[in-house]
């Protein structure tokens, strides 16, 4: 490639070329620091073993130098016209693979095919803001078939995933990651090494996969339908919230919270996810 993707030329050229039109809600907004993006890569852990995932590569930033890093990248990529930059930039670089769809509704199982290796896969991606929450989700979802994640976000969506029970941050998607990976924030990014500049700073969070989850607990589903129920109206008490949410009798769940010696009148943001866990397999057992 002749041009470095990460001019701001090279981007402009190729919205000229391909009539390209920013869509805000999909979050485009293009890495332009050569430095943020090796130190995204450094700190990802990624060797030329390894089966990278990208995520929403837009024009091609990150994806360029992935693909010297590693033995085998899949691109995935959502917007019709930047599919077509990619193809036209990458159609001759052997290890990249791309893949035109959206990656809420794209099926994991088909990597294996695409890797053709039954290695774990490293996914690394910079998110559109708006479905940064649902991507994670969906990921963690799938975890067998995920060694480490490496998301940038927004900073505020990081905080989340870092908070302590009984502070603003902490919610359900706190304890969704906390069950499946242990989280811990690179570095923060600001709003000056993108194009178009987006109106917030952004964090970069690694993810490492458990083997097992953190907590065990009986009644997994159900758990996490607690957890939401809790957070759905966190100011009230998690007897009110729980047997208006979920039907349970109140009286089973004050037992249950007196069994863990927590007070009746707690909140759900008060507890931790082992507590959470104890819980749900006192009150469904």
């Amino acid at each position: 490639m002749a041009e470095k993707t990460t001019s701001i030329k090279y981007i402009k050229d190729n919205i000229n070329s391909t009539e390209f039109h920013f869509k805000k809600e999909l979050g485009q907004n293009f890495l332009i620091d050569d430095n943020i993006i090796n130190k995204i890569i450094d700190n990802s852990n990624i060797t030329k073993d390894d089966c990278v995932l990208e995520i929403g590569p837009g024009m091609g930033s990150l994806t360029y130098y992935l693909a010297q890093k590693c033995d085998k990248l899949v691109a995935i990529e959502k917007d019709d016209k930047l599919i077509e930059v990619l193809k036209s930039n990458f159609s001759d670089t052997e290890n990249v693979a791309l893949i035109h769809d959206d990656v809420l509704k794209y099926d994991f199982s088909e990597l294996s095919n695409l890797f053709k290796s039954d290695r774990k896969i490293k996914v690394i991606s910079n998110l559109p803001y708006s479905i940064t929450s649902a991507v994670i989700i969906k990921l963690l979802q799938h975890c067998d078939i995920f060694e480490t994640l490496t998301l940038m976000m927004q900073k505020e969506v990081a905080a989340r995933l870092t908070a302590l029970p009984s502070t603003k941050d902490y919610g359900s998607l706190t304890l969704a990651v906390e069950y499946y990976a242990k989280t811990r924030i690179l570095l923060n990014v600001p709003l000056t090494v993108f194009y178009p500049k987006p109106k917030v700073d952004s964090s970069v969070v690694f993810f490492e996969i458990r083997k097992t989850p953190a907590v065990k607990t009986e009644h997994e589903k159900e758990m996490f339908a607690l957890v939401r129920a809790a957070f759905a109206t966190r100011r009230k008490t998690l007897i009110n919230t729980l047997s208006a949410s979920l039907g349970i009798d109140k009286e089973k769940i004050k037992l249950g919270l007196a069994k863990l010696n927590l007070d009746e009148n707690i909140r759900g943001e008060a507890l931790n996810l082992e507590q959470f866990a104890m819980l749900t397999d006192i009150l469904y057992k």
